[in-house]
């Protein structure tokens, strides 16, 4: 009988360095990212990071809305549209075996731009670390090394001190701003964001040995040739 890594191939990825270690979201890992979240994200003093607050929504398990049923949706739809023109991987970050934030990858037609943008975050329990760094060179280095990425972009809010230093200590350099609109509870916000590049000549690498499985079978599934 197949196993779930045959079937969806993203699943036998495994990223690790020290106790760190990234892995693609299973439905196994709702539970303890769902108590993560609640733990809060947003640091005090720091602008809202994402795009819609969702992680601000009413904790209101068994409905239709609010959290963590919207979020579901999410995760849930990355999986579902998953395609080798338009792919996002999903990645736990575990230390020390405890679910910690998570780290996002992902790329619109790859086999033409070779291009990747990421996103992340961290329990409020667990910034100040140094793991917001080493999750972000991780899976940066995945894509330069394993996918043959030749530039991954990112970007933050203006005033976002945190993320700032998680780019600048991975070799992320400004790459101009933009304005964009953020949805939250009191309606649509307009913000700056500072978007940031990183490539295989400013690429800031891990001080500890990386391991990396899996990566074979991944690059099969999206049609990645070396």
């Amino acid at each position: 009988m197949l196993s779930l890594e045959d079937i969806f191939p993203p699943f036998a990825l495994r990223i690790a360095c020290g106790t760190v270690e990234l892995r693609v979201l299973r439905d196994d890992d709702l539970p303890e990212l769902v108590d993560l979240v609640r733990g809060g994200i947003q640091a005090p003093g720091l602008p809202m990071p994402f795009l819609r607050d969702w992680h601000e929504l009413p904790f209101a398990p068994g409905t239709p809305d609010g959290f963590p049923t919207t979020s579901l949706a999410w995760w849930w739809t990355q999986r579902a549209t998953f395609a080798v023109d338009d792919w996002r991987l999903a990645l736990t970050v575990r230390r020390d075996g405890q679910l910690v934030g998570m780290q996002d990858l992902h790329a619109r037609d790859f086999a033409q731009t070779r291009t990747v943008d990421t996103g992340s975050w961290l329990g409020l329990a667990h910034q100040g670390e140094g793991t917001g760094t080493l999750m972000r060179q991780l899976v940066v280095g995945l894509a330069f090394d394993e996918l043959g990425a030749v530039a991954c972009g990112s970007g933050y809010i203006v005033g976002n001190a945190a993320s700032a230093a998680v780019s600048r200590k991975t070799g992320y350099v400004e790459n101009g701003r933009r304005r964009i609109v953020q949805h939250t509870t009191q309606g649509k916000v307009g913000v700056e964001e500072q978007r940031v590049l990183v490539t295989p000549a400013t690429y800031v690498r891990p001080t500890g040995r990386v391991t990396v499985q899996g990566a074979d079978a991944l690059r099969r599934f999206l049609g990645i040739e070396r």
